[in-house]
């Protein structure tokens, strides 16, 4: 059985250079999810780790997005009231932490999407529909959040044939 942290390690998730796996961002998301993880393992020793992965980030994603969605016209009055009383610089310093929750999670989601050579119309659309209610809430730019979130599902496009990839392994023992 490996962590939560050790899963996303062996994939090089944990390289995301959008992401700050050192953040209290992360700290919530790992010490709200650990337990799940662990225990899915447990119950399910014969399934593949990285699936496991997959529905506890599903799971994590769409509570976020529940929540994000029940607190937006809060959020949306409070963002305004920043701007106007402390101003755009000043505003822009508060960070909204169901927004941070859910860039972290859809960045790895889509992120092992890509890994597990999954649909790319699907994370596409997951992509799409993250970065619009990220927007919606913080502002921004959809179309290239959207981007972002893609570039990290083709990053693990790649990261999966440079662990797998029977020949570059080959090539690797040959050449070490």
């Amino acid at each position: 059985m490996i962590s939560l942290q050790q899963a996303l390690e062996q994939i090089g998730a944990t390289q995301l250079t959008v992401l700050d796996f050192s953040s209290t961002t992360w700290q919530l998301f790992e010490k709200n999810n650990a337990k799940l993880f662990a225990k899915i393992q447990q119950v399910k020793p014969e399934t593949d780790v990285h699936h496991h992965l997959l529905g506890v980030l599903t799971k994590a994603h769409i509570e976020v997005l529940s929540q994000i969605e029940a607190d937006k016209d809060s959020v949306r009055a409070m963002n305004s009231t920043f701007k106007q009383e402390l101003g755009e610089s000043h505003a822009a310093k508060f960070q909204y932490q169901d927004g941070q929750l859910l860039l972290l999670i859809t960045h790895i989601w889509i992120y092992l999407q890509g890994y597990l050579a999954m649909d790319f119309s699907l994370a596409n659309d997951h992509a799409e529909n993250s970065a619009t209610m990220l927007v919606g809430i913080q502002g921004g730019n959809a179309e290239q959040l959207r981007s972002e979130f893609m570039a990290s599902f083709y990053l693990a496009r790649g990261q999966k044939t440079q662990f797998t990839n029977p020949i570059l392994c080959w090539l690797k023992k040959i050449f070490q």
